[in-house]
Parts: structure tokens; C-alpha cells; sequence
């Protein structure tokens, strides 16, 4: 599409002020003078503005609508499992849509205001995923989804698969996943094969487990599982180890059996005569394992492999059975707690990233500490000092990306053209992959970086010591230590 400047200009001038409008990103691009083949600079020109349309589902002329997937923790509360009054379904939802509001008032993006649609699951039902999937794609007709910690990978495929919507996923999910609908899904960490075979590497390359090892894998019947435990076994046996994997059964979901079926796990292993044991089951799932490895003290040494959600995250750690105490974890996690003792502070990001919590949620006091787990407030220490939460990683990086493949995406976004947009970005993130990130043209995934962290127990009377730790940690809570403070590039 082409438009000449007005009739009182001159011939040359006329020529060198046609302009071609990208009717996508309306930009302006000067054509050259067909004659001469250079571009004089005109005196005048006239540019055309290109009206914002329905361009795909999800986004009409003034607003893109985006639902936030969070989990309705009720039902863990239900069972007893400990969480802080502050994980509301609101809190977490205004995890992203703080930012949101943000961006309208400064009129929004490229003109259109985001529109915000929550979608809650129970993390304990499979029915309640698949109906946040239901409500989001055909309901709600959102443009993309967004979900920073807890939902199942395996539902993912509805969204990305079966309704072709985007879903910006702040765990860890299976490559295969990403390779069904590789225009859709994107993560922030990498895939379970991915964490799976760098992990297993890593325990061969490190040292963390000796030639001639029996190796044992828990799995859990979950597709991401259990292609990720199939990655481990594959390097664990081309390298010369025998392998036995136990597979827990993930029917229904259902919290007690799948306990049960970890407890009874640790005596097959010890039958089995394995040496080390690698454990990729979800940490709700997993407390069960850990309460027997407490009970029968088995001499086999144990590695989490982050190819779960929130294995190896601090929320995680504070809620993971004391018996882990020492279990190794390879992980794209951050840690504040210094291999050699001590705490390092917030990187320039993660310093933004704080300011903007304490701003988003007065509910903190103008007070977030370091490696207190998420939502906490007053968490007290033996010493009588009241902490509260850290910020949420996850979503402040996501909230980053977005905005930027948003602007970039054109004046009438598609699926397609965020998608192009999203694999030209690489930046900051917070609390992970020594604190940056990139996705690429076939790197779904923003993590770029892994290291070994080890599991470290902290009493309710543990007291701050000179170094400013609890035993080593940021926090009188659980926590994962460095064990050499080394980060390995993934290739």
C-alpha cells in the first residue's frame, strides 16, 4: 500500500516521499526514487496510520484478553497441606495483572488495553484442569494463557494442542510438549528431558555418583515423567550403570495413593540393592518417599531432578519432609545462600523485581526478605524477628516478556506474530539460570543455565549466626544450598 505527499510538491519530491506502511507493524519505510535509486530527504511527508482490527481470538480492536491460570489451593489446604493465608486466589492472580493495570494506565499496548480473565484448578483434580482449560479456550476465547508455577503439564496440550492458544508456562515442561505445538507453548525452564539428561550427565561428570553404581529412577505415570526418567535411564546406561525405575501411578490424582506408592518405593529400592536413587516426582506428591526414608534410614544416597514443578524451588523446599536432608538437586533455581556460607544480595534485576512486590502488595509491610517462602508474613525467627515473603520470581519475569513480544508483535497481534516476536527475546530473570535467559528460533524454553544444589534442614530454634544464616540458609526455613557455586551451560 502506497500514498504520495499533496499536489503542491515538487516532481523529485514526490518520488521520494512515497511511503509503504507494514500493515502489520505499521512502520514506515521510505521508497527510493525509481529514477535516481537514492532517497533525497523530502520536505514533507504524509503517513499513514493503520486502524487496529480483530486480528485473531482473543483480541478485537481495543483490548487483548488474557486468562491467568492459577492453582485454588483450598484443597491442599483441606488436606492439611501448610500454606499461608496469603496465597489467596486474588494474590496470586494479581501477580500479573498488577503489572496489567500498569500497562492501561499508560495507555496499553500499541492502543489496546489488556483484558484479564481468572481461571482457577485444584492441583488435586484432574476434572478441575481440564475445566480450566474448557473455560479458558472455548468460554472465555482467551488470546493466550499464562501460568507461572503449578499446573500440570499434562493438561497443557488442551490449550495448545487441541485450542491452538498460546500458554506461557513458568515451569518446567516435556520437549514433546513443546515439539506438538512448537508456535504455542513456551517455558521458563527447560524441558524434563533436558533437566533429565543434564542432570544425569552432571551426577556422572561431578562425581555425585561412582562407576559401577546401581541407580534406582522414581517416576510418576505422567507423560513428562516419564519420557524424563526414560532420558536419565538412557545416559545412566550408556555410560555404563544398571538401572531400576518405580513408577508411581498418578490415576485420579489422587494425593494418599500416590504417597503410599512412594513410601513403599524406598523398601523395593533397598531390595533392589540400588546405590543412589533419582527422584522426579512432584513434591506433593513425594512427601510419602521421604517419610519412609526418615523411618527405615536407608544407606542409598538420593538427587531430585527438576523435571517437576517447584521441585527445587524454595516454596518447595520449606514444605519438602526433613528427611531429604542432603539430597542433591540439579536445577536452573537460584539460591541466596553461598556455598562457602554467607548470602549474596539482589542482582540490579531482582532488586527491581522486590521494589515492585512491596509496591504491588501493601499486605508485605514495605517488607520482603530473602528466602522466605512465598506469601508468608510475620514468619517468625527463634530470635524473635518477623520476616516476610520474597517476591515471586516467576511472574516478574514472564510479566517482561510479554509486554515486549506484545509491542513487537504488530498494531494487530496474531498467535503467529507473538510467537515470532517472543523467540527474538533474551534478557534478565530473576531467581534462575544464573539470572539470564533467551529463547531462539527452535529454544522454546528461556533458561540457559543449570547447577547442583543440595537439600539443608533449619529447626524452628535455629538462630541467625555472624554469617547471617540459618544453618547456612536465608531464611529459618529449609532451603538449597550451592554445592560449588558453578553454573553449566545447557547445550
Amino acid at each position: 500500500m502506497a500514498c504520495s505527499s499533496g499536489t503542491n510538491t515538487k516532481p523529485s519530491e514526490l518520488e521520494a516521499t512515497t511511503v509503504v506502511i507494514d500493515d502489520q507493524k505499521g512502520s514506515e519505510v521510505t521508497k527510493k526514487n525509481p529514477s535516481t535509486g537514492t532517497a533525497p530527504t523530502p520536505l514533507r511527508k504524509e503517513v499513514l496510520t493503520v486502524e487496529r482490527k480483530a486480528s485473531d481470538i482473543g483480541v478485537t480492536a481495543e483490548s487483548i484478553k488474557i486468562a491467568v491460570v492459577i492453582p485454588d489451593l483450598k484443597g491442599l489446604r483441606d488436606i492439611g497441606f501448610p500454606l499461608p493465608a496469603a496465597l489467596s486466589n486474588q494474590h496470586l492472580t494479581e501477580r500479573f495483572t498488577k503489572y496489567f493495570d500498569e500497562w492501561n494506565d499508560a495507555g496499553g499496548i500499541n492502543g489496546r488495553m489488556i483484558e484479564t480473565v481468572e481461571i482457577s484448578w485444584d492441583p488435586l483434580s484432574i476434572a478441575s484442569m481440564e475445566d480450566a482449560c474448557i473455560k479458558a479456550t472455548l468460554d472465555e476465547q482467551v488470546f493466550m494463557a499464562v501460568n507461572g508455577p503449578g499446573f500440570s503439564p499434562e493438561f497443557i496440550p488442551c490449550f495448545t494442542v487441541e485450542s491452538d492458544t498460546i500458554f506461557l508456562y513458568g515451569e518446567v515442561a516435556s520437549q514433546a510438549l513443546i515439539d506438538a505445538a512448537p508456535n504455542r507453548l513456551f517455558t521458563l525452564n527447560p524441558p524434563a528431558e533436558v533437566a533429565a539428561t543434564v542432570a544425569a550427565e552432571l551426577a556422572i561428570n561431578q562425581g555425585l555418583i561412582s562407576p559401577g553404581q546401581k541407580i534406582g529412577i522414581l517416576s510418576m505415570e505422567d507423560a513428562g515423567l516419564l519420557i524424563a526418567s526414560s532420558s536419565a535411564k538412557t545416559v545412566l546406561e550408556e555410560s555404563g550403570y544398571e538401572t531400576v525405575t518405580i513408577t508411581i501411578s498418578s490415576a485420579g490424582l489422587d494425593n494418599a495413593s500416590a504417597n503410599a506408592e512412594g513410601a513403599a518405593a524406598v523398601s523395593q529400592f533397598t531390595a533392589e540393592g540400588v546405590d543412589h536413587v533419582f527422584v522426579m516426582v512432584p513434591f506433593i506428591y513425594a512427601s510419602g518417599f521421604w517419610g519412609e526414608i526418615g523411618e527405615i534410614q536407608p544407606t542409598w544416597e538420593r538427587t531430585l531432578i527438576d523435571s517437576a514443578p517447584s521441585n527445587c524451588t524454595p516454596f518447595g523446599a520449606s514444605r519438602t519432609n526433613p528427611a531429604a536432608d542432603g539430597a542433591i538437586c540439579v536445577t536452573a533455581y537460584d539460591s541466596y545462600a553461598l556455598p562457602g556460607g554467607g548470602l549474596r544480595d539482589d542482582g540490579n534485576f531482582q532488586k527491581i523485581c522486590r521494589r515492585e512486590w512491596l509496591s504491588h502488595f501493601p499486605i508485605f509491610n514495605d517488607q520482603s526478605n530473602i528466602g522466605v517462602p512465598s506469601g508468608e508474613v510475620g514468619l517468625e525467627t527463634f530470635d524473635g524477628e518477623l520476616l516476610n515473603s520474597d517476591f515471586a520470581p516467576w511472574e516478574c519475569t514472564m510479566v517482561r516478556f510479554i509486554k515486549e513480544a506484545l509491542e513487537n508483535s504488530g498494531i494487530n497481534p496474531t498467535r503467529d506474530s507473538f510467537a515470532d516476536a517472543l523467540r527474538e527475546i533474551s534478557g534478565p530473570m530473576a531467581f534462575r539460570s544464573d539470572g539470564e535467559g533467551t529463547f531462539g528460533p527452535e529454544k522454546n524454553y528461556y533458561s540457559t543455565k543449570m547447577w547442583v544444589v543440595r537439600f539443608t534442614i533449619v529447626s524452628s530454634e535455629t538462630t541467625r549466626g555472624e554469617d547471617g544464616t540459618f544453618n547456612g540458609c536465608p531464611a529459618p526455613v529449609n532451603c538449597w544450598i550451592p554445592v560449588s557455586g558453578e553454573w553449566f551451560s545447557i547445550d
